[in-house]
């Protein structure tokens, strides 16, 4: 899908959890309608006003960067995709798709790492953040005896975030803390993954 220099919704993106890939069925067949410009694979840069405007202050408030509308894979663990935690490209499958996303405990570690932005039911539509400023939850304990920002965060077990005590790249690092990381609780990270695009 090609990115999209519009933002093809006025809707929350991190309120989409949606049981088509454009988030409209049909009223009386409940089939899905499919809009070009609001479908899987679509994504979009957007400015920190821009992704303001876009969030559903409940859930959380997104912030300057890339999303993207992905299908979560029907065998995803649902009590790991919420707001926060880090996704995985599914299992490769044929054909192999980017814009199919698992929960953390079920893809491949290092493999096309995302941010959920919200809970999404496994075999349904949503967004996911990609690149720029995202808002992460952290691990139940934080590694690093002093956590700061500015600290490489690295991906852990149920698709939490912590700042290890040795600040290495690996295959689960995911970018810096903007905001000091905190267990158990939310904190803005950089995201500085690779970009790729099928």
């Amino acid at each position: 899908m090609p990115k999209l220099q519009s933002i093809t919704t006025y809707f929350a993106l991190n309120s989409s959890n949606d049981a088509s890939p454009s988030g409209v069925v049909d009223l009386v067949t409940n089939q899905p309608i499919f809009i070009p410009d609001l479908d899987q694979g679509v994504y979009f840069d957007l400015t920190e006003a821009e992704a303001n405007s876009l969030s559903q202050t409940s859930v959380g408030t997104l912030h300057s960067g890339r999303y993207r509308r992905v299908k979560v894979d029907s065998g995803a663990t649902a009590a790991n995709i919420k707001t926060g935690t880090i996704g995985l490209l599914a299992q490769p499958g044929s054909p192999l798709s980017m814009n199919v996303v698992t929960s953390y405990d079920i893809g491949t570690i290092g493999v096309r790492p995302v941010v959920f932005l919200n809970a999404i039911t496994p075999g349904n539509w949503g967004f996911v953040q990609e690149l720029g400023v995202a808002t992460v939850l952290g691990t139940a304990t934080i590694q690093k005896a002093s956590p700061a920002k500015g600290d490489l965060v690295d991906s852990a077990t149920g698709g939490l975030v912590n700042d290890l005590t040795a600040q290495a790249y690996a295959a689960t690092s995911l970018g810096v803390a903007m905001d000091q990381p905190q267990a158990a609780l939310k904190f803005k990270i950089l995201l500085e993954l690779p970009t790729i695009q099928d």
